[in-house]
């Protein structure tokens, strides 16, 4: 008998996003709106790899990359506390449903905590109703707006 349709057969295993996962990794930015290719998230994952202040991790399931999610940190001007941002967290489609998304977020706010943060923020699309109601289920709260400009 098959599993029901977002059913998992094994836990998730959260790890540090490698190399190989590149592939996956852009499926997993054009499900979430950045179309990109393997080769494009390998040549991002190696500038991350080089970059303290940036930590992705990707959720696994039997062997294949299902989620991931990356904490961005920064020196701030305008706080003495550490600037922190949760973002690109996706799951794949097949995948949602079952708190892999919950969990990715949870182990960015723990890796967030262990590098001295005190506030977690994040950016979605005004589109994304079903993403503000996860957030604020994990308890974020609509503080503000933001504002981009292509340069």
């Amino acid at each position: 008998m098959e599993p029901a349709r977002n059913q998992l057969t094994s836990k998730p295993v959260l790890r540090e996003a490698r190399a190989d996962d590149a592939a996956a990794i852009a499926g997993l930015l054009d499900e979430l709106g950045y179309p990109s290719n393997a080769e494009q998230a390998a040549e991002r994952l190696e500038r991350i790899a080089g970059d303290p202040a940036t930590h992705v991790v990707v959720a696994e399931v039997d062997g294949e990359v299902a989620g991931l999610a990356a904490l961005h940190v920064q020196n701030l001007v305008e706080s003495d506390d550490l600037g922190c941002e949760l973002a690109a967290l996706v799951v794949g489609e097949r995948f949602r449903r079952q708190r892999i998304g919950e969990r990715l977020a949870r182990a960015i706010e723990e890796e967030a905590r262990a590098r001295g943060g005190k506030h977690l923020v994040l950016n979605t699309a005004h589109r994304r109703g079903d993403a503000h109601a996860f957030y604020e289920a994990l308890g974020y709260e609509h503080t503000g707006r933001r504002y981009a400009k292509k340069l």
